[in-house]
């Protein structure tokens, strides 16, 4: 998918790109892309022959909806159906064909309440699919009930607030035609399959830094890429929504007759840059200062702009930088050091290795310490936004564990702008490790699950990462490894020998906790029937056989009994 080039994952595969050219000069590579009009100069920099083509397996249709009648390119459709608003007509229209449709909001609040008003419309019987979707966290949460009514009805919301689980089983029963519509955020449409009858773009402004800005040509072609079902030898049908003429006529030339924007490339970003050179060092391929220009000048960056002398004051700046952290020495060659070569591995932002090893190498960090450490790195953005009526507090809060923290909060303030947003995301992970309910810091926060988990995975990662960086140091590790586990689990201290036993998560160990089964001893000595008063016959089972014994507590199934 070529015109990955041109997002936050871009450099990356440039770079890839880059090295195979170098490395493997005869080797195809095939790029693929629906939405990039200088195709010829990306054909051009990987010298390849251009195929272009039309085809599809499926007629796209795309048009501007107004006033019940959708406009395209050669024709125009009447829309019969009377419901409220513009998505519920166009939505209740596709279902009267026997279709699905996928509506494509910017944001994730109006994912869910498009996806409330499209179930109270609908009346399907998925209470199967619902359990499942209850059950995809060992407590449900507020919206996990709440996209479970949905989906009963036939409907469903998409959003990177779900966990993996639950948008496995939206994406599946969408495919199998159990739901009828998604209301979701634009990333269903990188990449997902799963295409519909129609797709409906109700926004095309984005909230950005700027405000509300006009989301790109190409992102609204993805999205349209959506419609149309192979398999059903249907025609795709991409509809987004005018509220008046002048928004049709606009919408029209603009996005249904625009062409997408060019493909750039991004590794001039520097903090990109930064990870790429230190890999590309690390693992043998830059060698020296030549190799490195040669790798430059072999780049689309520079193919595609004709020059490298900006690139290389960046790449030099970089590299002093990289030596002043001790990841590489520089001299006739570019070598790394044990330390680099290992950030290189752990893939991180090396100006994330350079901090965390200074907060280790220098500050006396208590568990709120780390917790913040393992926090103010940039493979944690986007923080939480402190708001303007939390500020105080948040100063209060942060002076009171001053000494925990191993920092100076006045000189921290001055010299970094984002230090209260830290801090807040770090009180959120202090309240994972305290096993505060997962519901609690939904609401205490505002995030939604899936945040929570893509944020509890990334510092799961950089704990790791920086307890590999303290081995190679030889720095303490005690109390690094106890907050690392603490994470994984998301427990206080007492419960960690609990919780690594298969199927005991932060609430069963803690109700075992709390009936004076405290240790692996206490469970071992316990008779298996109190275990099961606490935890229910099949895990109690489960329990007891990771510690070498066998009962039977739970009722055979048929099967069982046979055997």
């Amino acid at each position: 998918e070529i015109h990955l080039l041109d997002t936050n994952r871009g450099a990356t595969l440039e770079t890839i790109i880059t090295r195979f050219r170098q490395l493997l000069p005869k080797c195809q590579v095939i790029a693929l892309s629906a939405t990039v009009p200088n195709a010829k100069e990306i054909a051009d920099w990987l010298s390849a022959e251009l195929v272009e083509s039309d085809w599809r397996p499926t007629k796209l249709v795309k048009g501007v909806y107004h006033d019940s009648i959708i406009e395209t390119e050669d024709e125009t459709i009447e829309v019969s159906s009377k419901a409220k608003t513009p998505v519920l007509r166009l939505v209740a229209d596709t279902i009267a064909r026997g279709g699905q449709s996928l509506v494509f909001v910017n944001t994730r609040k109006s994912a869910v309440a498009e996806a409330r008003r499209i179930a109270a419309t609908l009346d399907l019987k998925n209470d199967d699919l619902a359990e499942k979707i209850l059950s995809a966290l060992e407590t449900p949460t507020r919206q996990c009930k709440e996209l479970a009514e949905i989906v009963r009805k036939g409907a469903a919301f998409h959003t990177a607030a779900l966990v993996a689980e639950q948008r496995k089983l939206i994406e599946n029963a969408f495919r199998e035609g159990r739901i009828k519509a998604i209301a979701a955020t634009p990333t269903l449409a990188m990449g997902v399959n799963t295409p519909a009858d129609t797709v409906i773009v109700r926004d095309l402004l984005r909230y950005t830094e700027n405000g509300l800005t006009p989301i790109s040509v190409r992102e609204y072609l993805q999205m349209c890429g959506r419609a149309g079902r192979p398999n059903y030898g249907k025609d795709g049908l991409a509809v987004c929504i005018a509220k008046g003429l002048e928004d049709k006529d606009t919408f029209m030339s603009e996005y249904v007759m625009g062409k997408p924007e060019k493909v750039y490339s991004r590794l001039g970003f520097e903090p990109v840059l930064r990870t790429q050179l230190l890999a590309s060092i690390a693992v043998g391929f830059t060698p020296s200062r030549k190799k490195l220009d040669e790798f430059l000048m072999n780049s689309f960056y520079a193919f595609q702009y004709g020059e490298i002398d900006t690139i290389s004051r960046k790449a030099e700046t970089i590299l002093h930088e990289l030596e002043s952290w001790g990841f590489i020495t520089m001299g006739d060659s570019l070598m790394p050091t044990p330390l680099g070569r290992r950030v290189a591995e752990l893939y991180l932002d090396p100006f994330s290795a350079f901090v965390m090893l200074k907060a280790m190498r220098e500050r006396q960090m208590a568990e709120v310490g780390i917790l913040y450490m393992l926090t103010a790195t940039d493979e944690l953005r986007p923080y939480l936004r402190a708001r303007s009526g939390e500020e105080s507090s948040l100063w209060s809060h942060a002076y009171s564990n001053e000494k925990a923290l191993g920092i100076d909060c006045v000189n921290v303030g001055f010299e970094d702008y984002n230090f209260l947003d830290k801090y807040k995301t770090t009180l959120l992970l202090r309240d994972w490790v305290e096993e505060i309910h997962e519901d609690a810091i939904i609401e205490k926060y505002g995030v939604a699950p899936g945040i929570l988990r893509a944020k509890l995975s990334n510092w799961k990662w950089i704990a790791y990462a920086a307890i590999e960086l303290a081995k190679l140091e030889h720095l303490p590790l005690k109390e690094l490894r106890k907050v690392e586990r603490r994470i994984k689990y998301g427990v206080k201290g007492e419960l960690l020998p609990l919780v690594e036993l298969k199927n005991i998560g932060r609430v069963r160990a803690r109700k075992l906790f709390g009936a004076s089964l405290k240790t692996i001893p206490d469970l071992e000595k316990a008779p298996a029937s109190d275990l099961a008063r606490v935890l229910g016959p099949r895990v109690a089972e489960s329990v007891k056989k990771q510690l070498g014994e066998e009962v039977q507590l739970s009722t055979p199934t048929s099967s069982q009994s046979k055997l």
